[in-house]
């Protein structure tokens, strides 16, 4: 008999092209829910797919690769594996995380593995790509519940409502179909969302496979340093920008069923402080800064980071800033601000990765919110200072949108060659994706670019899935690659093969 009271969330296995390197998930979703849970009386275990249990090895997990017949390799625990895990747990509800829409198929062969358990196990999906592709998740029949929005609040009364058999349709916040096939979507309250993130629950740390992680020492990218635990910690959520290619920019215009998930909200220093401190008595030594856009309050984040130093603990890096922080006012006009450079290096900030999208005004303007003014911000100079304050400043571009032409893209190019000479450690191309959720996926739809019932698996950062743009796919591709070749050292160029290919993958 299933026991009501025990929840199991999971990180899928991974699915990946032989170029990319395999990595872990940890991101800091489950982790919060499984803090929710527990505050609400719930046992939870927490599954990294990838990697397995403390009773996995990771040669039977991460370093076992199976070739897919969608031609993409899948790392990670075997079906049957992950069977044996559900069924010895008794868990009456399995949580699925699903960001990532080029691992949908994985989450849905996770759900599909539950229901061969027990079809009488409630599975609940949630996560921006979950919610964003609502018919795909509830086509198979494997998926119960999918959550809109975010899930600290939502996740507790689901499983407080099937623990005590009740009918779901009170409930808000979620999407569940019908017997005769309807999807319901109950929309978000705004009592179900977190506005002071203070309340949040503090993450379930504890409940990561560290183990694993110290071996494989993979943290979002290529990681040298094999002698610091790493962690994610978030300080705020959502961005003050809606760029087309990101999840907030449709949020952003949902507010009415998902929420003001986009909005910036910070979490105050001190609760910061103490997250720092917790993941320190787990043995934490490197932190990964999962924020949209970290910089914006400037004393605030000099408090954070000086606490991170102070703290014996170093910053690996993170996900998202946007780089008109970096100015300040002065005599009526704009200019770089040195100071707060030196500040982040001296707090122990090492490498920031500078997003300047593209080299061309028209596309800022148009895809990313007008968030950085080439002439306002003079990104080389930029480069230049952040070296001089001793920090390493990779470059992310983008090129492939609808109407971009290929004079624009070679602006982007001949500007990221610009940075590199500057001193930017390296340059990385990607093209845009349309993901599920995003502004950029109805632009692609409308425009004929992208089908609706595109191929998930074809998502990837290494492929320009839209179609009918304005310059062809298949000369994007070639843009990009003899972009990266001929921009980036042949050092940098052959270490990230290495790193990526030859000691993560071949290797093993």
């Amino acid at each position: 008999m299933l026991n009501r009271n025990r929840v199991l969330l999971i990180y899928p296995p991974n699915q990946l092209m032989e170029i990319e390197t395999p990595r872990p998930d940890g991101s800091l979703g489950p982790l919060y829910l499984a803090g929710a849970l527990e505050l609400a009386g719930f046992s939870v275990d927490v599954l990294d797919a990838s990697v397995g249990t403390v009773d996995d090895s990771l040669e039977e997990t991460f370093y076992r690769s199976v070739r897919l017949s969608n031609g993409l390799t899948r790392i990670g625990m075997s079906p049957d594996r992950i069977a044996e895990v559900v069924s010895k747990g008794d868990y009456g509800l399995v949580g699925i995380n699903s960001n990532f829409t080029p691992q949908t198929r994985m989450a849905l062969e996770v759900a599909s593995i539950v229901k061969s358990v027990d079809p009488g196990i409630l599975v609940v999906a949630g996560g921006v790509n979950a919610r964003n592709l609502l018919n795909r998740f509830f086509a198979e029949g494997n998926v119960d519940q999918i959550c809109l929005t975010e899930g600290e609040r939502i996740i507790p009364m689901i499983a407080q409502t099937w623990r005590g058999n009740e009918d779901p349709r009170h409930l808000h916040g979620i999407a569940f179909q019908e017997a005769t096939g309807q999807i319901v979507r109950r929309p978000a309250r705004p009592g179900d969302i977190t506005v002071n993130l203070d309340d949040l629950p503090f993450p379930a740390w504890k409940k990561l496979p560290f183990r694993h992680y110290d071996q494989i020492s993979s943290p979002h990218g290529v990681s040298s340093d094999q002698q610091k635990r790493y962690a994610p910690i978030m300080t705020s959520r959502g961005c003050p920008f809606r760029c087309s290619f990101c999840h907030i920019s449709r949020e952003k215009s949902m507010v009415e069923e998902v929420g003001d998930i986009g909005s910036l909200r910070l979490k105050s220093v001190e609760r910061v402080i103490e997250e720092i401190d917790r993941l320190k008595e787990l043995g934490v030594g490197k932190l990964f800064f999962e924020d949209d856009s970290l910089l914006a309050k400037k004393e605030r984040v000099r408090q954070i980071f000086s606490s991170v130093v102070g703290r014996g603990l170093s910053i690996a890096d993170v996900n998202g800033v946007n780089l008109v922080h970096f100015l300040k006012r002065e005599n009526s006009r704009l200019v770089i601000d040195r100071e707060y450079l030196e500040l982040l290096a001296e707090s122990g900030f090492a490498q920031i990765v500078f997003p300047v999208e593209s080299g061309s005004q028209r596309i800022l303007d148009k895809y990313a919110t007008a968030k950085l003014n080439l002439e306002t911000l003079d990104v080389v100079e930029l480069v230049r200072l952040a070296r001089r304050a001793g920090i390493i400043c990779p470059i992310n571009m983008m090129i492939g949108f609808p109407d971009e032409t290929e004079v624009e893209m070679r602006q982007s190019i001949l500007l990221a060659k610009r940075l590199v000479e500057a001193g930017a450690e390296y340059c990385t191309f990607f093209i845009p994706i349309p993901f599920p959720g995003s502004s950029l996926f109805e632009i692609a739809v409308a425009g004929g670019n992208l089908d609706r019932n595109f191929d998930p698996d074809s998502f990837n950062w290494k492929n320009a899935v839209m179609r009918n743009t304005v310059v062809p796919a298949e000369r994007i591709v070639e843009l990009r690659d003899l972009a990266w070749r001929e921009i980036n050292t042949p050092q940098h160029v052959a270490m990230r093969l290495k790193a990526s290919i030859g000691a993560r993958w071949q290797d093993r």
